[in-house]
């Protein structure tokens, strides 16, 4: 922000030395605040007039939050061009030929000088931004650029050599060479010129930024004229933006934030005069909040806000938008003249609704980008710093108060933190703001001050004091709106961390007022736009459908499905959906609790969606722990179940293994060979678990975390081998699930006109699956097929019969239900069921 008539003021002079850095100022005696923090209003300046300045100095170099930010979208943005390169590449070579045919009419003689012209241009670039950083006496940012253009050479050359080794085989190499050049089109010159411009912030200055952009365009129009291709050029002047990016962020850069000093001159000259200036914070080493006394003896409240801050929070408020439906909240990423209009916008509307707040007193611009905001302190202890025994009823009700006169003007306070809220020594209540208020607030953002209002009385003085302040102030109707506002994501950061350590105080809080109104609790305002479950299961199926992709690519599928016989396909997908009714009666019988068949057979099917995207069994058993967990079974009893469900299927597959392999014979049985994945995976982890028990520490480690798991395996067990209904329940369910498994793989076969005993299928089936699911890879993918091929093949049945067999047979066990696991997944997350 520049303003004309204040470059004069020595205090703004002197903060800058020689090499472009903040100079240090004399060390200042930091005196403890007072507990209410704000400077004692009795207190006097030195005996030489100056104030008492006991604030720090700002320091020499900043990491600015935006060039972070900055820095991120160059990488993306180097990331998306590169992945253009390879995966467009006749996108590329059009957009080549357009750019060469453009250039075709032009003259030769001007054909020749814009090409001269633009690599002298690029030349002297360079030379003008480092004697333009000599002239202003930038000598550390020079020595940045310097190192920033070295690392472009680096970097470049490194990448044309893995490049070159590619060759035009790989499609990113082939995109960034034509037939005219040899080596790909990336230039480290280039690169390095746009690091140097990118850590000198040549955009600030208009006269650099007009050169910079007529020598960067030309010297691209240039590039591709004599060869180079478009992608290439962009590549080479997004590498340079990105090094320079990271340098000007890892060693930062010089600080807008004005000096103490600076600040108490700047609002001498606007008519306040300062006796004393200190931190509001003392904790914060750069603070932009600072408690102030003036010579009428008013309490003032100094907020500076420079460059230095802009972004902060910018990602997380990226990811709070994405997921949350916060309404009407303030952006994050705004200028600072934005920022400081906003904030004096607010002020003047608050004060004018009648609340007690603070009043601004100066506005002031400090160069070089900074500016200065003085605000009449609502003087007194916070909400925070008074003492319980202070706070009777009618403090707490002058509280809710001061927040409905602002909600009668639709504005938000969005910060009703212990903090912000003030007890003056004459009674009643006052409100403090750090400029997130909102005008024209839409009505969910008026519940969700209340909300954040009830909370913060609640963890202060209790409960029942809170809601009963509450119901004094807001009655039964404006309650119940709060109460559908009381969601830990609707609260501010303070709060969150405190019911983290009071979990339980949200749902007593809740409970609490729907006891007061007496009446169904309202619809709760919808603020998650995407649940940590919706992601978890968008990112499942991204991966599900690239393993599918990847699995099916080269294969036939629609022959598969044609040539078989539609009839044994309609039984096989019948059987396919007995497998699921046979898990969810096996899960049933082995839990003791009483769960609702439906939901456990629908939990069976998402299982097959989790199955996709994890190692076979992994996902199923988590999922099947978590819906026990969810249907009030204890988190040890969920997974002893769930393990001794799993026991009892390993123990029934063993035996109904024994019993068709006798009547299968020996031969076929032998015929099956253990993949090399599966006992290489079995070898590592007993090795890994035989590492950590000789260790006297591991062993202690999971003894005691599977202690309470272990200890509740023997009561369910128990509870299982005494009722034996449930035991033959839970067999049942198991054979049936194995059973149905064996018919799909008998169907398939019969669909395409083969034939074999259904012992061999079974010993095949049983033990191909077992052996297969062994791999470290989803459901097995690849070595299930594999043995169960060699099975049926060394079974007597031909190869292209059982190719195609094993083919349809996890079409439709493991890819059919992938859709509707995920669709009841969904159903069953929306719920809560899991």
């Amino acid at each position: 922000m520049t303003t004309s008539g204040r470059s004069e003021s020595p205090a703004a002079e002197e903060r800058v030395t020689g090499d472009g850095t903040s100079e240090s100022a004399p060390e200042q005696s930091h005196v403890e605040a007072p507990s209410n923090g704000s400077a004692p209003a009795a207190e006097q300046p030195r005996a030489d007039g100056a104030p008492i300045i006991e604030a720090p100095e700002p320091p020499r170099r900043v990491h600015r939050p935006l060039d972070l930010v900055r820095l991120l979208v160059s990488v993306a943005g180097l990331a998306v061009a590169m992945l253009f390169g390879a995966f467009d590449s006749n996108t590329v070579a059009g957009l080549d030929k357009d750019v060469t045919a453009a250039t075709a009419p032009l003259p030769i003689a001007l054909g020749v000088l814009i090409t001269t012209g633009s690599g002298l241009l690029m030349l002297a670039l360079p030379a003008v931004i480092v004697v333009d950083l000599l002239v202003r006496r930038r000598l550390r940012i020079l020595a940045d650029g310097t190192l920033a253009f070295l690392a472009c050479l680096a970097w470049v050359a490194a990448l044309q050599s893995v490049l070159r080794q590619l060759g035009n085989a790989d499609a990113l190499a082939a995109s960034l060479t034509t037939a005219q050049a040899a080596d790909p089109g990336i230039t480290g010159f280039s690169a390095g010129v746009a690091a140097i411009a990118t850590v000198a912030q040549i955009g600030r200055q208009p006269r650099l930024r007009v050169l910079g952009g007529v020598v960067f365009v030309l010297f691209g129009l240039a590039q591709v004229t004599l060869g180079a291709t478009a992608v290439a050029v962009v590549i080479s002047l997004l590498i340079g933006r990105v090094v320079g990016m990271f340098v000007r962020w890892a060693a930062g850069t010089t600080p807008s934030r004005p000096s103490p000093r600076a600040v108490v001159a700047e609002l001498r000259r606007a008519g306040v005069e300062l006796v004393s200036l200190r931190p509001r914070h003392l904790d914060i080493d750069d603070p932009v909040f600072f408690d102030a006394i003036d010579s009428g003896g008013r309490s003032l409240v100094v907020h500076v806000l420079d460059r230095d801050h802009e972004g902060a929070g910018v990602l997380q408020a990226v990811w709070r938008t994405a997921r949350f439906r916060e309404p009407a909240g303030r952006k994050a990423l705004v200028s600072l003249r934005r920022a400081v209009e906003h904030e004096a916008l607010i002020s003047a509307v608050m004060a004018a609704a009648g609340a007690r707040v603070q009043g601004m007193v100066a506005a002031v611009p400090v160069e070089p980008d900074a500016v200065v905001l003085a605000y009449q302190d609502v003087p007194g202890p916070t909400l925070d710093e008074i003492p319980l025994g202070q706070l009777d009823d009618d403090r707490l009700d002058a509280v809710w108060r001061q927040v409905l006169l602002l909600h009668r003007r639709a504005i938000a306070h969005r910060g009703l933190a212990g903090q912000n809220i003030v007890f003056p020594p004459d009674g009643g209540a006052g409100l403090r703001f750090s400029g997130a208020g909102l005008i024209a607030a839409p009505v969910a953002a008026l519940r969700i001050d209340l909300a954040q209002l009830l909370v913060t009385l609640a963890l202060k003085v209790g409960v029942d004091r809170a809601v009963e302040s509450a119901l004094r102030a807001l009655g039964t109707e404006r309650l119940a709106e709060a109460v559908s506002a009381l969601q830990p994501v609707a609260l501010g950061r303070t709060s969150r961390q405190a019911l983290r350590r009071d979990k339980a105080l949200l749902d007593t809080l809740r409970d609490r007022v729907l006891d007061v109104i007496g009446t169904a609790p309202p619809e709760p305002v919808r603020l998650e736009r995407l649940r940590p479950r919706t992601i978890i299961s968008v990112v499942a199926l991204t991966a599900a459908a690239y393993v599918l992709l990847d699995q099916i690519a080269g294969l036939d599928l629609v022959a598969v499905i044609t040539d078989a016989d539609w009839r044994w396909l309609a039984l096989a997908v019948l059987l396919g959906t007995v497998r699921f009714v046979g898990a969810a009666i096996a899960l049933t019988g082995f839990v003791a609790e009483r769960l609702r068949f439906a939901r456990t057979f629908l939990v069976q099917v998402a299982s097959s969606f989790l199955g996709l995207v994890a190692p076979a069994g992994v996902g199923g058993a988590a999922l099947n722990v978590r819906y026990l967990q969810q249907a009030g079974v204890p988190a040890a009893a969920a997974v002893a179940a769930v393990a001794l469900w799993q026991l009892g299927t390993v123990a029934v597959t063993v035996l109904l293994l024994i019993v068709v392999g006798l009547i299968a014979g020996n031969d076929q049985a032998r015929s099956l060979e253990v993949p090399d994945s599966a006992l290489i995976t079995l070898g590592i982890v007993m090795a890994v678990v035989a590492a950590v028990f000789m260790v006297p520490f591991g062993r202690r480690f999971l003894l005691a975390r599977l202690r309470p798991y272990l200890a509740q395996i023997t009561p369910r067990l128990a509870s299982v081998f005494t009722r034996p209904a449930r035991l033959g329940a839970g067999v049942f369910g198991t054979i049936l699930q194995s059973a149905a498994t064996v018919l799909v793989m008998s169907a398939c076969i019969e669909g395409f006109g083969g034939s074999l005993s259904w012992s061999v299928v079974a010993v095949v089936v049983l033990a191909g699956t077992a052996l297969g699911s062994a791999a470290p890879t989803p459901g097995g993918l690849g070595a299930v097929e594999a043995v169960l091929s060699a099975g049926l093949t060394a079974g007597g049945l031909d190869g292209a019969t059982a190719i195609s067999s094993v083919l349809l047979f996890r079409m439709l066990t493991f890819w059919l239900p992938v859709l509707p696991g995920w669709l009841s997944f969904t159903w069953l997350s929306r719920k809560e069921l899991v």
